[in-house]
């Protein structure tokens, strides 16, 4: 197993499209052996189980606050876990509250984000928005700004200049 994972989470369809593009994106750019890059259809309660055996996950995924199409999120564990609904159903977890599970259950990775980018629509059978897709490269950036700074941690400090 990779000491990081990056999951891009969605579904085939519209806005919802994102996660898995984005995933997509950087997995033609780390080999396998460094990063392990999944996508998954909006797994609810099985998020649990592919945030477990890694040190760093990063989720991608559309999300739907109320902010403009095309708004870059970047939200850490603590945030997710504040957004969480207290009383969804098990077969309505979010992400939030798939995340606040595994917190609650001490089996959240050593950090885990989620970058996500506003949702315009999410229709069956519809492409991605004009402003998703133009989200798309910022959004691939950021998330190769999150793995190189956790590459570099778990490559450790270069070798010391002696002057």
């Amino acid at each position: 197993m990779s000491r990081i994972r990056v999951i891009g989470i969605g579904a085939p369809w519209g806005d919802d499209q994102l996660g898995w593009r984005a995933a997509e994106a950087l997995r033609m750019r780390y080999a396998p052996h460094r990063v392990e890059v999944l996508t998954i259809d909006r797994p609810g309660p099985a998020l649990i189980e592919y945030l477990s055996g890694a040190e760093y996950v990063l989720l991608l995924d559309a999300v739907w606050s109320g902010g403009p199409a095309g708004q870059l999120h970047c939200l850490d564990a603590a945030a997710l876990v504040a957004l969480a609904r207290p009383q969804a159903l098990s077969h309505a977890l979010g992400v939030a509250e798939a995340v606040a599970l595994a917190a609650s259950l001490g089996t959240l990775p050593r950090e885990l984000y989620l970058l996500g980018v506003e949702l315009e629509q999410a229709t069956a059978g519809a492409p991605l928005s004009a402003a998703v897709t133009a989200a798309l490269p910022t959004l691939v950036e950021a998330a190769q700004t999150k793995i190189a700074e956790w590459l570099k941690d778990i490559s450790g400090p270069g070798p010391e200049t002696i002057h």
